[in-house]
């Protein structure tokens, strides 16, 4: 089952072990250099979940994609970066982390939100302009700014329905081996 929901805390280690499971190539262009175990732990050592939300994309319980949305308070804005394992990439799934992440950074008043990608990173580029964002390029990157709708009753409400989901998808991996509620209890011969 697929499910998009946010990664808790306490839940860095999928982070970790997502990122880990990138191809050394699809790392470079997340990190925009080349980075090693230690530094992907230590990225995910630092994340501040006051200032970051980490939207996931999980199948089969596993996390298998991620977007990272750091918010910046003093600019109304928000820096954006996606990761997707190889298998998962082309389906039109970072497309759709990306729509979460634009639905939470609106519902939080930000204004504008920054995705920074090397000239190679084809795939970022493509989800940009698939949502009219505009790319300047500087050196070897290129650097998108999107303009984030205000806040409404309908990005509110999907908000609400991740978090649910979300809420409901946990809930049955830790106890969906679990007999159901509405099952009888076994009787005694």
């Amino acid at each position: 089952m697929r499910v998009f929901r946010k990664i808790l805390p306490f839940e860095t280690w999928r982070l970790s072990e997502h990122l880990l499971r990138l191809s050394p190539e699809d790392r470079r262009l997340r990190f925009l250099a080349e980075v090693g175990e230690a530094a992907i732990a230590e990225h995910c050592r630092g994340i501040d979940f006051m200032r970051t939300v980490v939207i996931g994309f999980f199948e089969a319980g596993v996390l298998r994609g991620a977007a990272e949305l750091h918010f910046d308070r003093a600019a109304s804005g928000a820096e954006l970066a996606i990761t997707l394992e190889g298998d998962w990439q082309d389906r039109h799934i970072g497309t759709e982390l990306l729509g979460h992440a634009i639905t939470i950074a609106e519902n939080r008043g930000v204004r504008t939100m920054a995705m920074l990608c090397l000239l190679d990173n084809r795939r970022m580029q493509h989800i940009v302009r698939k949502l009219d964002g505009r790319l300047e390029i500087v050196d070897d990157q290129a650097e998108a700014r999107l303009k984030v709708p205000r806040p409404t009753q309908q990005s509110l409400w999907e908000e609400a329905a991740m978090e649910g989901l979300g809420l409901i998808s946990g809930w049955l991996e830790v106890f969906g081996s679990a007999a159901p509620i509405d099952a009888a209890p076994a009787r005694a011969a």
